[in-house]
């Protein structure tokens, strides 16, 4: 599990929902009405249960593009609020600008109103890869459904989209937008990703691209090896990466180093 998804976590267990009484019909209406809409559109939607930690997709030919059904409709359930099979395909540099949007977005809509949680929608354009290899960029929205009934998160959904615009851009141009008032609120990813490792970190990971052993770096740091790899360890979760080669390529494409 990374970095941020234990803080996006956080967040939904701070909700207490537990200690709420929910309205499953609600969710099992939504969740009827989004099955009968997917197979006739191009959308990809993601609903997401935040008191009981799963999630619910549905897509119609957008599966097809990812690769991930051959068939027109694809509807299954997942026992985790993350929806891996979507997030698989998304590029890893993108996927840790996404964990940050919906961090920021759902620390911006704690505080507000059960109405008002209504009103904001998360944005932004990231590459997802397809089933033929290539990465395209997709129009990814993230909105509370259903708030529970004393307005904490509960029901999330999101919808994943082929954008028509597919220029390259240096990051995935978050935003957070108000559908009432139109008011836009642009994130700005660059301090972020630069907060995201710290100097430490930034420091070991340069050394590894320079090809030194976790020895050599101990030795060069006047530090134990068992620190050099705690800190390559977290350098993996917070970036969302299985090894240190994608460790290096995402930090050098987010401009970390």
């Amino acid at each position: 599990m990374d970095i941020l998804r234990k803080e996006l976590n956080a967040i939904y267990s701070s909700q207490r929902l537990d200690s709420e009484a929910l309205d499953v019909s609600i969710l099992d209406s939504f969740r009827s009405k989004i099955e009968a809409i997917a197979p006739f559109s191009s959308v990809c939607y993601v609903i997401t249960d935040a008191s009981a930690d799963s999630c619910y997709i549905y897509a119609g030919s957008f599966a097809r593009l990812l690769g991930i059904s051959a068939d027109v409709t694809y509807a299954e359930e997942y026992s985790s609020s993350d929806e891996d099979v979507i997030y698989n395909c998304i590029h890893p540099e993108d996927l840790v600008e996404k964990r940050m949007l919906e961090y920021d977005y759902f620390r911006y809509v704690d505080s507000l109103s059960a109405e008002d949680k209504l009103h904001y929608v998360a944005c932004c354009r990231l590459r997802m890869r397809g089933s033929d290899g290539i990465y395209r960029y997709i129009y990814n929205t993230t909105r509370i459904l259903q708030p529970s009934p004393k307005g904490r998160i509960w029901l999330i959904i999101c919808s994943y989209e082929l954008s028509s615009d597919q220029t390259p851009s240096l990051d995935i141009t978050p935003k957070i937008i108000n559908i009432i008032t139109g008011q836009i609120e642009p994130i700005k990813m660059v301090e972020r990703r630069a907060r995201l490792l710290s100097e430490r970190e930034k420091q070991i990971l340069t050394l590894i691209r320079e090809g030194m052993s976790s020895k050599q770096i101990a030795d060069l740091l006047s530090i134990s090896i068992h620190t050099v790899n705690r800190h390559r360890q977290n350098i993996l979760e917070k970036l969302s990466v299985g090894n240190t080669y994608e460790a290096i390529t995402a930090a050098m494409a987010m401009r970390l180093l």
